[in-house]
């Protein structure tokens, strides 16, 4: 099979997890040798194309990549996109059915003959829901695909994990039944955070540590269950009400593949909490009352106390509606009462249509005791919150969550939570414009709060803090000198002479980057182009040690007086004093050496040095698109440059020190005006302070 398999350079980069400019790398110092990278063994469209067998081959021989299953992936890839083998639809729902086996029974699927198989397959969907049609539908090759299921849940360690493993590959392949109208994973994760706070705060009002289970009514392949179900922190007994039908054989498999009960509902309105997403994964684009309608039937199944959470099209749900039926359509369900929160997120989030926008609907019992013309909704705009490293950040999921529960609450509820983003929408105003409901949001008039006096002792802490902030002198001395001519030299030139090393990046994955608040201990900093370029300060991003240790065993750390650069998107760097640092590419170090045993680093001739802390400016002030060997860096008087070094030194600490003090202060006036607004902090009258 892989015999027959051909991958480009970066198919070999994708399945090894690395980048491709990584595997170009790896062909050019590899070329020769004892164990050479394998030469291609066709062409398309001018590109080179290598025989699977030979790139796994050498890939396992010489341990290069990410990707301990790259064998496994291949193979799965060789499966899929066999011509000689059975079609697409079939090899996939073949082999997720298979997985789906394997999470029933302990042996080995490829150990039985293929009668056992089907046997199994009939003794686990008796009803013929899922699994029997697709294992029965391989024929002839059922066996081999028994040998990749083995294969691909060994190496997945889960059948679970394969089975996401394989839809995570939907894209490349092009199966829009199952990519059209599919959720960005950062929209996807964010739902299951929402769906998380949901549950959480139903069993708290319940007084019970029992979570409901799930009901999807349109799971398409079910992306938004597999990730609230994936949730090992939230539920014990991971459970999901899905219904029977051929459009629901593969969410079946897909659940049924971590170990998940899926079951069908056994009634209408058993107590579930919903998440849906219209229109469904493999769905395509529906008018705004198609949309509304799929919504009103939601609504309608939702028993007393039932929650549910809702993705779809901004345009349907938000914006102002595109047509009188879609209006009438949204003004009938806002008069249900049952909205208790809609939140505008940004455009990016749905993976096929990039400039569309989705809107969530959070929906809850409605106030039969609030009078009509005083029914409400909240409504939030995180349109202009980007999600980083395919999440949102965390602060805002955490108030979004708190916003939400807040809002499923009763008026007097609403009037004691401070909200961060959702605004306050009479019910009525929306029904008289039918515009946008972002649009009709306004500040909650009453925000008092009850904080247990956390911005109180924050207000006194910061004042403490700046108080007493010591503040010691530069300490820096200068005299009148004589003027000399400024000398420069090629940086091109001092790396050629060995007085400067230019040391690679490490290439991270972003799910290895955590904040410096999630890694508790062991964490070692990042420098790259965030922190170089301004964005985020040094320290804020850091990488568990252990995990660096064990996931990239190639990986350099800083040295102390380091100078750590970046060329995109501007010329930027710093000096690393503290050294021990990872540096994310494409940021590199410059390294400040000597040619000679006696020589102190960065000494150019008898007379000169180049000086760490005079060598980033200068490199900073490079102008964009100039290739860094012609980049001119100033030499310091060798009888000088220690001396200016520590001076430099000095004023850098200084300048940390003094943006601290102006971010505590920011702070400071934003606790304090959130603080006496909201009724928690209030102003002492015998002197400053709080």
């Amino acid at each position: 099979m892989l015999d027959d398999l051909r991958l480009s350079l970066p198919d070999v980069a994708e399945l090894a997890h690395v980048r491709r400019p990584v595997v170009s790398v790896w062909r050019r110092r590899h070329a020769d040798g004892p164990r050479p990278f394998p030469a291609p063994v066709s062409q398309r469209g001018g590109s080179p194309r290598f025989r699977a067998s030979d790139v796994v081959d050498w890939v396992e021989a010489t341990g290069l990549g990410n990707n301990a299953a790259f064998r496994a992936d291949v193979a799965l890839r060789a499966a899929l996109d066999d011509a000689m083998g059975p079609p697409d639809d079939v090899a996939l729902g073949g082999l997720t059915a298979l997985l789906r086996l394997k999470a029933y029974v302990d042996e080995p699927l490829g150990t039985l003959a293929p009668e056992d198989v089907l046997d199994l397959a009939d003794e686990l969907d008796p009803d013929d829901d899922a699994v029997f049609t697709e294992v029965d539908a391989l024929g002839e090759h059922l066996e081999m695909f028994c040998t990749l299921a083995d294969l691909a849940a060994g190496s997945a360690y889960h059948p679970g994990a394969a089975v996401e493993a394989l839809l995570a590959d939907r894209f490349r392949t092009g199966r829009s039944r199952l990519t059209r109208s599919a959720l960005a994973a950062s929209a996807v994760a964010l739902v299951a955070d929402v769906v998380g706070a949901l549950l959480l705060g139903a069993a708290s009002q319940a007084g019970t540590s029992d979570h409901a289970p799930l009901a999807d009514p349109y799971p398409g392949c079910g992306d938004l269950l597999a990730a609230v179900l994936g949730r090992d922190d939230l539920l014990d007994t991971p459970t999901a009400l899905v219904p029977v039908g051929n459009e629901h054989r593969l969410v079946r498999r897909r659940l049924g593949a971590h170990g998940w009960s899926v079951r069908a509902p056994r009634a209408e309105g058993e107590p579930a909490l919903v998440v849906t997403q219209v229109p469904p994964v493999g769905a395509g684009p529906l008018d705004d009352a198609a949309v509304l309608a799929m919504v009103d039937d939601v609504v309608l199944d939702l028993a007393p106390g039932q929650r549910a959470l809702v993705v779809g099209p901004a345009s349907a749900l938000v914006a102002a509606t595109s047509s009188r039926e879609a209006e009438s359509a949204r003004s009938a369900l806002l008069r249900t009462d049952r909205l208790r929160a809609a939140v505008l997120l940004p455009a990016g989030l749905v993976v096929e249509r990039p400039r569309e926008r989705v809107a969530l609907w959070v929906l809850g019992d409605a106030h039969p005791e609030v009078p009509i013309a005083d029914r409400w909704t909240m409504v939030a705009d995180l349109s202009g919150v980007v999600p980083v490293g395919g999440r949102f950040p965390r602060a805002v999921v955490d108030d979004l969550c708190t916003d939400v529960l807040a809002a499923l609450g009763t008026a007097d509820d609403v009037a004691r939570h401070a909200f961060r983003f959702a605004r306050f929408v009479p019910a009525r105003h929306v029904l008289a414009s039918g515009g946008s409901l972002v649009a009709a949001a306004r500040p909650i008039a009453s925000g008092a709060r009850d904080d247990a006096v956390a911005a109180a002792v924050r207000a006194g802490e910061l004042v403490a803090l700046l108080d007493a902030a010591p503040r010691p002198p530069l300490d820096v001395r200068v005299e009148r000198g004589p003027a000399a001519p400024v000398r420069r030299v090629p940086l091109g030139a001092l790396v050629e002479r060995g007085i400067v090393r230019r040391v690679p990046g490490n290439r991270l994955d972003v799910a290895d980057v955590r904040g410096s608040g999630d890694v508790p201990t062991g964490e070692v900093r990042v420098l790259g182009v965030p922190e170089l370029c301004g964005e985020t300060e040094p320290g804020e991003r850091v990488v568990d040690r252990m995990t660096f240790a064990a996931r990239y065993p190639a990986g350099r750390l800083t040295e102390p007086g380091d100078v750590v650069y970046t060329t995109t998107p501007r010329p930027a760097a710093l000096v690393d004093e503290e050294g021990f640092s990872v540096v994310a590419w494409p940021a590199r170090v410059l390294r400040l050496g000597s040619r000679e045993p006696e020589d102190a680093p960065g000494a150019v001739g008898q007379d000169g040095r180049v000086v760490a802390e005079v060598l980033a400016p200068d490199v900073a002030a490079q102008a964009r698109g100039t290739r860094w060997p012609s980049w001119e860096v100033r030499v310091v008087p060798a009888d000088q440059a220690d001396d200016v070094a520590a001076a430099l030194a000095r004023v850098r600490t200084g300048e940390v020190r003094a943006r601290r003090e102006l971010a505590h202060l920011a702070e400071l006036a934003t606790t304090l005006a959130d603080g006496v607004t909201t009724g928690v902090v209030r102003m002492r009258k015998d002197g400053p302070g709080s």
